[in-house]
């Protein structure tokens, strides 16, 4: 079963400027809900995420200036350590076999090596754009992936609620039915969450004792690959 909203555990922001990522931490609760992750770390660490530093050049301009040393420093350049692109940050100035490059004649790029993978461990995916750099761990959990389902319940209880003209002062129990026996077992698994979102539990519609009680709206409601049916009861 595939849920298209399932959690991410991870995402960490790298900036060299704490300033920087205060002003992101502001937008903490938009980054969480936009991009579904549990947990999101900003740092100025560049140990903590293994930040490494890559020389990169506009050889047409830099050709104009360096002329038939250019074949030179574009050989080389790749082979220039991460220390040295790092220093040159600082100081405007580098040596590229042999040859002495000032401020502007190259771009520092940050970016992330990313370790083996481990088996059942974060698996990290990452994008820069030279100062910011972004690991998201991108490993799906299965306990994750049961949240991201019990929350697209969630959404479509709201959705009908909606569709009925409910207000959020009205009460009511939800009753569902006709569903797989892993989307079952995936709803009150998640039922924790439910309960934490709704502010009561899903039940069984075997439970449903009809005499008496208004059905407000029914609907069948796809969930990922599977289907249920929601039934709202005045409470």
């Amino acid at each position: 079963m595939d849920f298209p909203k399932t959690p991410l555990a991870e995402l960490v922001v790298f900036h060299p400027s704490q300033e920087y990522l205060d002003d992101v931490k502001s937008l903490l609760t938009y980054v969480e809900q936009e991009l579904n992750v549990r947990t999101v770390v900003f740092t100025t660490d560049e140990a903590r995420c293994g930040i490494k530093f890559r020389a990169d050049a506009d050889y047409t301009v830099l050709g104009r200036k360096l002329r038939k040393d250019l074949a030179r420093v574009k050989k080389a350049l790749p082979n220039v350590s991460s220390e040295d692109v790092k220093a040159y940050l600082s100081t405007g100035k580098i040596t590229v076999d042999g040859i002495e490059l000032a401020k502007g004649d190259l771009t520092a790029t940050r970016y992330v090596e990313l370790p083996t993978r481990v088996e059942g461990g974060p698996h990290y995916e990452t994008n820069t754009n030279n100062d910011v750099v972004v690991l998201l761990d991108v490993l799906r959990r299965p306990e994750l992936e049961q949240e991201g389902a019990a929350r697209e319940v969630i959404n479509r209880v709201q959705r009908l609620r909606k569709k009925a003209g409910l207000f959020a002062t009205d009460d009511i129990d939800v009753y569902y039915s006709g569903c797989s026996a892993e989307l079952q077992q995936i709803i009150e698994g998640g039922m924790d969450v439910i309960v934490k979102v709704l502010k009561r539990a899903l039940m069984d519609k075997k439970e449903l004792k009809a005499e008496g009680r208004e059905v407000i709206i029914e609907e069948e409601q796809e969930i990922g690959e599977d289907k249920v049916v929601l039934t709202l009861v005045r409470a």
